[in-house]
């Protein structure tokens, strides 16, 4: 145990052990109700990065982790996790000395490892967030909505929005604009139009663009009769005009 300990605190592997103090401390929390754990996204993360393609490949990696469909705060405490596991180890095996050196040229195959760990311990809770959070879209339906922009920038790549809901806590969201709409800031308000599925995000548009009326097409998929498992879909068309 006393080694454990020793090697838990080196310098090389004192960040992943605190973070995971930290990450162990807030699901014990969260487990009394302290902390509300909202299943769209636990903690904001501003991924809009001033370098030309890096907000790109940090957009990559969360899709690759599934942190569309789990909790990001689940996905943060898996990579903490796996990293300090691993780094326990090959430091353990391979830099017995301490090097600085050794153990920074371990870092970026860590990295790698754990978050192909990741994405497969998450893949299988991804049906499971998914299903908590249809639910709560289908009691209350996020197209149509306002909501305000809560990353950094917002784009046509990737942003994040808050929208108020009544009967639950906000719902943080994964968003992009239209590639015609300019990029937008943080605070400025958004109209929810549509779900794209396959890249997993809403697109929005901004409420103080001048453009013509528009016409939303909202397809709500509603449950068959139980015996025969059909499935009807309701086109409901709403018009939404700038004051």
């Amino acid at each position: 145990m006393k080694e454990l300990w020793i090697q838990a605190t080196e310098f090389y592997n004192l960040p992943l052990t605190i973070g995971l103090i930290c990450f162990c401390a807030y699901w014990l929390i969260s487990s009394i109700g302290l902390f509300d754990l909202d299943t769209d996204v636990d903690i904001e993360v501003d991924t809009e990065i001033d370098v030309g393609g890096a907000g790109g490949i940090f957009s990559s990696i969360l899709n690759f982790v599934n942190a569309a469909d789990v909790p990001v705060m689940l996905i943060l405490t898996l990579l903490d996790a796996a990293m300090w596991a691993i780094s326990m180890i090959a430091n353990g095996l391979w830099n017995t000395a301490g090097s600085a050196g050794i153990a920074l040229g371990l870092l970026l195959p860590n990295f790698i490892i754990s978050v192909i760990i990741v994405r497969y311990l998450s893949k299988p809770l991804a049906p499971l967030f998914n299903a908590i959070k249809n639910d709560v879209e289908a009691a209350e339906p996020l197209i149509g909505q306002v909501g305000k922009v809560k990353s950094r920038v917002l784009d046509s790549n990737y942003g994040q929005v808050e929208v108020a809901r009544y009967h639950t806590a906000p719902a943080l969201v994964n968003c992009m604009l239209r590639e015609s709409d300019k990029p937008m800031v943080r605070g400025e308000e958004v109209l929810l139009i549509s779900h794209d599925k396959a890249a997993k995000k809403y697109v929005v548009r901004s409420l103080s663009a001048e453009d013509d009326p528009l016409v939303i097409s909202k397809s709500v998929t509603l449950d068959g009769d139980s015996e025969d498992n059909q499935e009807t879909t309701q086109n409901e068309n709403l018009t939404i005009k700038n004051e």
